[in-house]
C-alpha cells in the first residue's frame, strides 16, 4: 500500500506522520519548537523529526501558517514562528530525503484533508473554513485543490466584515477573523470589559455560564463569519462548507445560528444542494499527506 509523510507545522511543534493511502496514521513524531529560532536550526528540527519516517513512502507533504511560496516551497514568513524568514523548507527537504516535496498554507492542507478522507468526500466540492487562533480557508472542487497564487488563496478571514472595524493582525480593519476567532474573542471582550482571558476555552465557558457580554461578542461574531461565508458561496458555488478547528469544539454553541444565517441570505436555489457543518477531527498532518496522494492522482 503507498504511503505519505505529512508535516505540521505549528507555533509551539512540529508533527510528522506517516499515513497509508486510506488515512490510517501508521506512526508520528511530535519535536517541540524552541523560542529562539532561526533558519537553520529550525530545517534541522524539521529534518530530525522526518528522518525516521523517511523510508518506502512516495513523498513529503508539508502544512505551515503563511505567508508563503508554493512553487518554490519557502515560507516567507510567521508571527508564530518568530525569526523564520524565507525559510527554504521544499529544497532543503528534497536534499536531505532524495523524496517529492509539497507545500502549502496548513488551511489549504485542511480542505484537501477534509476533501479526501473527511465527513463530505462524497461531495464534488467543498469549501473548508478553519476555526482557530485565526480564520482560514480552502477550496477544492473534484478531488483538485484551488491554492491561489503561490498558495495564499481563500483567504476568507481577511475579507472584510465591518468596514473600519477591528484592528487585524495581518494591519486592515474589519477582517472577520477580528470577530471569530480565539484572537479575535478574546480581544473583543478584553476591549469590552479590561479583562484578559487566557484561551478560547474560557471564553466559550463565559457563554455557557449566560455571560451577557460573551454572548453578544459570540452573536455578532456569528454575523461576521456567516456573511464572510456567503459571499465565499456565491463566488464558488461548493456542494459542501465544511467547518474545523479548535473552535469547533464549541460547536453546539454557534452552529444552527451559522447555519440558518447562512442560508437565509444565499440564493434560494444553492440550498437545494448545500450541506453545511462540523467535519471530522482530521489532523493537520493528515492534511499535508493528501498533497503527496492527491498529486499522485492527478
Amino acid at each position: 500500500m503507498r504511503k505519505a509523510i505529512g508535516v505540521d507545522i505549528g507555533g509551539g511543534s512540529i508533527r510528522a506522520s506517516l499515513f497509508d493511502e486510506s488515512g490510517k496514521e501508521l506512526e508520528s513524531i511530535v519535536s517541540p519548537t524552541p523560542e529562539n529560532l532561526d533558519n537553520r536550526s529550525f530545517l534541522t528540527i524539521l529534518k530530525d523529526t522526518i528522518q525516521p519516517l523517511a523510508k518506502n513512502c512516495l513523498g513529503i507533504g508539508v502544512g505551515s501558517p503563511g505567508p508563503l511560496n508554493n512553487e518554490q516551497g519557502v515560507m516567507i514568513a510567521s508571527a508564530n514562528l518568530q525569526g523564520l524568514k524565507n525559510l527554504p523548507i521544499k529544497e532543503s527537504l528534497i536534499e536531505a530525503f532524495s523524496l517529492p516535496v509539497w507545500y502549502e498554507n496548513d488551511a489549504n492542507c485542511a480542505a484537501l484533508g477534509e476533501a479526501y478522507f473527511g465527513l463530505y468526500k462524497d461531495t464534488e466540492s467543498q469549501l473548508t473554513v478553519t476555526l482557530g487562533t485565526g480564520v482560514g480557508g480552502g477550496f477544492v472542487n473534484k478531488g483538485i485543490l484551488y491554492s491561489g497564487y503561490l498558495g495564499n488563496g481563500i483567504e476568507i478571514g481577511h475579507t472584510t466584515s465591518v468596514i473600519g472595524g477591528a484592528l487585524c493582525g495581518c494591519g486592515v480593519r474589519g477582517c472577520v477573523e477580528s470577530y471569530f476567532s480565539t484572537r479575535g474573542f478574546l480581544g473583543r471582550y478584553q476591549e469590552k470589559t479590561n479583562r484578559r482571558l487566557g484561551h478560547a476555552e474560557e471564553f466559550f465557558q463565559l457563554v455557557r455560564e449566560k455571560d451577557a457580554l460573551a454572548r453578544e461578542i459570540l452573536d455578532f461574531g456569528i454575523l461576521a463569519l456567516a456573511h464572510a461565508v456567503r459571499g465565499a458561496i456565491q463566488l464558488l458555488n461548493p456542494e459542501a462548507v465544511v467547518f474545523v478547528g479548535g473552535i469547533t469544539k464549541s460547536y453546539d454553541l454557534f452552529g444552527k445560528t451559522l447555519e440558518k444565517e447562512i442560508r437565509s441570505t444565499i440564493f434560494p436555489v444553492l440550498n437545494d444542494r448545500l450541506k453545511i457543518g462540523s467535519g471530522g477531527s482530521l489532523s493537520g498532518a493528515l492534511g499535508a499527506a493528501s498533497l503527496v496522494f492527491s498529486k499522485e492522482k492527478v
